[in-house]
């Protein structure tokens, strides 16, 4: 008798269905693949109306993503550019006479050369940017070039060590980010400040040590606001985003004692501009000054810096903090200063003076006569005040050495 089981269960289904055999088959199985996939991402990310049965140009849908996403890969140099000879051929450095003749001449090119045989190194970036300065005779030609969008894309395609490597290196930051302000790139230095503060840049070998990420950052934002200052929208735009900044980096998990050398270089650069160029309503709006004012002071109070920053305001200069600072500065502490830490005291002073003097305020006047005669018993204090307006020759402000404490 044929034995049979007590249980009736029903065979099990197979678990792994037999792929595609024909053609047709596996394109109508990447046919329903794909349409799943594109209703899974219209789903999230629809886009908004459609011309012609077109859809427009939506930052917010999975059509645009994607087709950022393509370009992106389609611009990088390894899939634009076969290279004239073999990797193992090409030049590390530039330094031959050709290749001095053709970095002056087509500096980009040379750069997308040796990208697409793998041998860029931060020290031709640096090279090629600058050459690329060079050529570019306004703001204008530097996004034409599209040096900064070249550079970018070899970024995201490197690894975590080229791109620690590329920041790292001031000099390139200080040409790249001109670059990068000329195109309209400010989102993607954004995003490297942010991954700056959680020490990690991404892909493999990206984490940095807390020390490295935030000399990296300093560098990085105050390079950044110098480049918006002179090729971008200008002082008040440098301004509001150096508050962007600050926002992102009080609102990250950062420790709060790593705040203050992070963002004090960058607002020290600030207080310089204004400092030298003493900028108008106009160029920077009260509300944007009044926010920078208050979160200098909320860094470092009752610093110098923060005196600074009152002093220079477009519309109320405040000449208090300064008042203040000096009466609470001792003798020895003021001696043992360096020359341009003094330089910059007595710039400082000389504006603080002249705003007491325009306001007929003698009392201060007074006061701040008397406190800077005891920083400096062998100085009278009518040479102190004649000291405080040094022609610009005296005073380089671009070589001040701001306390922050």
């Amino acid at each position: 008798m044929k034995g049979t089981s007590i249980f009736q269960f029903k065979s099990w289904p197979k678990i792994h269905q037999p792929l595609p055999r024909t053609p047709r088959e596996s394109q109508q199985l990447l046919n329903a693949l794909t349409s799943s996939f594109r209703r899974q991402l219209d789903g999230a990310y629809p886009a908004s109306g459609n011309n012609h049965g077109r859809p427009l140009s939506n930052p917010e849908s999975s059509a645009h993503a994607t087709d950022q996403h393509l370009q992106n890969i389609l611009d990088n140099p390894l899939f634009r550019i076969i290279p004239a000879v073999p990797h193992s051929q090409v030049p590390t450095s530039l330094q031959s006479v050709e290749g001095q003749r053709r970095l002056a001449e087509e500096p980009m090119a040379v750069f997308d050369q040796m990208a697409a045989a793998g041998s860029v190194t931060a020290s031709t970036i640096t090279e090629c940017l600058k050459a690329q300065l060079l050529l570019s005779r306004s703001p204008a030609d530097m996004k034409s070039s599209r040096a900064a969008s070249r550079i970018v894309n070899w970024y995201w395609a490197s690894d975590g060590t080229s791109r620690q490597t590329l920041l790292r290196l001031r000099p390139a930051t200080t040409s790249l980010t001109k670059f990068m302000v000329a195109e309209g790139l400010h989102d993607t230095v954004m995003q490297w400040l942010q991954m700056l503060i959680n020490q990690d840049l991404g892909s493999q070998n990206g984490r940095l040590t807390e020390g490295l990420a935030r000399q990296t950052f300093s560098h990085l934002l105050v390079d950044f606001i110098d480049a918006e200052t002179c090729f971008g929208d200008g002082f008040g735009s440098a301004m509001a985003y150096y508050l962007r900044v600050c926002q992102m980096h009080f609102h990250s998990a950062s420790s709060h004692k790593s705040r203050k050398p992070m963002l004090l270089a960058a607002g020290a650069h600030l207080s310089r501009t204004a400092m030298e160029y003493k900028p108008s309503g106009e160029e920077v709006s009260v509300s944007v000054y009044d926010e920078f004012r208050d979160t200098v002071s909320l860094l470092t109070p009752r610093s110098l810096l923060a005196a600074s920053v009152a002093i220079c305001h477009p519309t109320n200069p405040d000449p208090r903090p300064f008042v203040q600072f000096v009466g609470n500065l001792s003798p020895i502490k003021f001696q043992a200063w360096n020359g341009a830490r003094r330089d910059a005291f007595f710039e400082i002073g000389s504006e603080a003076l002249r705003v007491l003097v325009e306001r007929k305020r003698f009392r201060d006047i007074s006061r701040l006569e008397h406190h800077i005669s005891e920083l400096l018993p062998e100085e009278p204090a009518a040479q102190v005040a004649e000291k405080s307006q040094a022609s610009p020759e005296v005073v380089d402000i671009s070589r001040l050495n701001w306390s922050f404490t």
